[in-house]
């Protein structure tokens, strides 16, 4: 009785949820073949959506995710993404048990609205929608992780304390539960794919055994690993996140029964040695998803854990798979020239030119000149950027100029924000090498961004912590020394 009121339940919040945010948008592109044809992705926020923030992931190897920020106070309603592979948008909360992530292919044109879901009797949250409005990939689909944690509220699986705004109760077999009546009640009323129903079944179950392997080792538990019915060693499974999760899970509780956080490396280590519960495909695996966190956490150790990784491996596609990888690597570290005669040197995408700040601001002499120094994780300067373009727009280009200096350790995450940012074809958008040694750095003593020198038509300084962009007093400055 208590699963067919659930169901029912399920089919009312989800009759609810369609009807109100999934009918209204009409397609823009229905051409399926043009829609193959385009190398990009469009994103945009519902009208009624005041700030959207979240996360974008457009390179498996990029250290941290880009930044994604929409919405009126944002004066940015939609972006335009070039690519010609697949851009996912990952974000949620941790201490509530929220966590969404959408998979968007070249040529997808996509609508996030934002509903303010009601968590305990005095707080709210942000939860996005998104609409497909280029294809016809099933609603429930696309936001099956909004419906569930909806549900997981509903049902009491997930309850978030009064005072302190994280989890106080956290079932995970009804969080199991929940998540299999969902899925049974989308493909009953055919809301969901064949398909979509079994891969989301076997990752719902894949994220229950971790689950329960992670709670056994913090508690200290016998767990009989049979019992989670899942295949320790099935190559079908190499390719799903979720299966590499639930391995490293059975590592730690098999030979680390402590609370104390694990280094990858020593995992690493531990995984070369095994002979219990992996066969030799599974190790390789195993090791290359530990190779790839090595790389950003423990990037110093990286090289050595590289050549004792192609020494233990026998798979040509993942010996491939790394070289690529290095390779790519090494042009980036190459593009952005770090040494003792770069310190400070400034370059742009346009041209090959590698400057001094003082020759940029020599060569826009007569114009009065904004710096902007930014990086492609500051969410604080890329959410200026909006501000930045319409001051760009607001005055001659013959009176005004704004020079963009990223400080930025890695050319590829410059290059990927300054795509984000419709700036790569723009010439004064520089990345500096050597950031902390240049005088840049020491004689105007920047040490947060972003951060705003202001200079007149000869060159010199007028504030040297000038107002953002977003703030209407830079502008009345600007109008003052023109």
């Amino acid at each position: 009785m208590k699963n067919i009121y659930t169901i029912l339940l399920l089919l009312a919040l989800l009759s609810c949820s369609e009807k109100k945010l999934s009918t209204p948008y009409e397609p823009l592109v229905t051409n399926k073949d043009a829609i193959e044809k385009r190398n990009e992705v469009f994103i945009k926020v519902h009208d009624s959506v005041d700030s959207f923030f979240t996360n974008l992931t457009l390179d498996e190897m990029q250290a941290m995710p880009d930044i994604l920020y929409l919405g009126k106070k944002e004066n940015k309603s939609s972006i335009t993404i070039p690519t010609d592979t697949t851009v996912y948008i990952i974000g949620g909360d941790p201490f509530i048990s929220i966590f969404y992530k959408l998979e968007i292919d070249k040529g997808d044109s996509i609508l996030i609205d934002v509903e303010n879901l009601k968590v305990n009797s005095s707080k709210q949250v942000q939860y996005p929608v998104f609409t497909h409005l280029n294809s016809d990939k099933p609603w429930s689909e696309t936001n099956f992780d909004y419906l569930l944690f909806k549900q997981n509220l509903n049902s009491e699986a997930i309850v978030i304390d009064e005072d302190k705004f994280q989890n106080k109760e956290f079932s995970i077999k009804q969080i199991h539960e929940n998540s299999n009546l969902l899925l049974d009640s989308l493909k009953a009323i055919n809301s969901i794919s064949d398909e979509f129903y079994r891969s989301t079944k076997l990752d719902q179950q894949l994220k229950y055994a971790t689950s329960k392997v992670r709670e056994a080792r913090k508690q200290h538990l016998q767990l009989d690993i049979d019992t989670l019915d899942i295949k320790i060693n099935s190559e079908e499974l190499f390719e799903r996140n979720e299966y590499v999760s639930f391995l490293k899970a059975l590592v730690l509780y098999k030979y680390f029964q402590t609370d104390k956080r694990v280094s990858n490396t020593v995992q690493f280590d531990v995984v070369t040695k095994e002979t219990k519960l992996f066969n030799q495909s599974t190790k390789e695996m195993l090791l290359s998803a530990y190779l790839k966190s090595i790389y950003f956490l423990e990037k110093s150790k990286f090289d050595n854990y590289l050549e004792k990784f192609y020494t233990l491996n026998t798979s040509n596609k993942l010996e491939d798979k790394w070289k690529t990888i290095v390779e790519n690597q090494q042009e980036n570290i190459e593009k952005l020239d770090i040494n003792d005669r770069t310190i400070g040197v400034l370059s742009n995408l346009v041209n090959d030119n590698q400057l001094t700040f003082e020759e940029i601001l020599l060569r826009e002499k007569g114009k009065i000149v904004l710096v902007d120094f930014w990086a492609s994780w500051c969410a604080p300067c890329r959410k200026e950027m909006p501000f930045l373009e319409d001051l760009k727009t607001r005055f001659d280009k013959t009176e005004f100029e704004i020079i963009q200096i990223s400080i930025d350790k890695e050319y590829a995450a410059w290059l990927r924000a300054s795509t984000l940012e419709n700036l790569s074809t723009e010439e004064n958008n520089y990345i500096i090498a050597n950031w902390k040694k240049s005088k840049l750095y020491n004689n105007y003593n920047i040490k947060t961004i972003p951060r705003y020198l202001l200079f007149d038509k000869f060159g010199k300084i007028i504030d040297d912590n000038a107002p953002r962009p977003s703030d209407n007093e830079l502008a009345s400055l600007i109008i003052a020394n023109l």
